[in-house]
């Protein structure tokens, strides 16, 4: 299998994993900071209650919240629900058991980003997979060959 790396140029939906993988990985995080710094990075309201969810109290949540306001943001409308649907629909109907028992965010993301027509950035196996049955760009904020070494500090 062949990773696919963000380089950290073009407009991206980040998923709450490579959020999540800025704050371990340095290399992760300055391309994640580019990123915002030039416009391109969006989100959209799973990964916002994901970030919130995970965030340390109030003061944590609150740097979510500043951190997300000045970024675009992904409308989950109704087109992008019935999206994720059909999606799991579609792969439910490939024969292989549990084909469509993907995370709901993850779902959601993917769709949200075929809506927008944007590429993906993760850290997430699921993420790597939904973009290929969307037709989206998911690329690695960082290789995924290194998640063991990073996790453990």
């Amino acid at each position: 299998m062949s990773v696919h790396l963000w380089d950290g140029t073009g407009p991206v939906l980040a998923d709450t994993s490579a959020w999540m993988r800025a704050r371990r990985d340095p290399k992760a995080r300055s391309l994640l900071l580019a990123g915002i710094e030039r416009g391109d990075t969006c989100w959209c309201w799973p990964v916002r209650y994901e970030l919130m969810v995970d965030a340390r109290g109030p003061e944590g949540i609150a740097a979510v919240e500043r951190t997300l306001e000045g970024l675009r943001e992904i409308a989950v409308d109704r087109n992008v629900q019935r999206t994720a649907l059909a999606a799991m629909r579609e792969l439910a109907a490939t024969g292989s058991h549990g084909a469509h028992r993907y995370p709901l965010t993850d779902l959601t993301v993917a769709a949200a980003a075929q809506s927008a027509a944007l590429g993906i950035v993760h850290f997430d196996q699921h993420l790597e997979r939904l973009g290929d049955h969307f037709g989206v760009d998911a690329r690695w904020i960082s290789d995924p060959s290194t998640k063991t070494k990073l996790d453990r500090r």
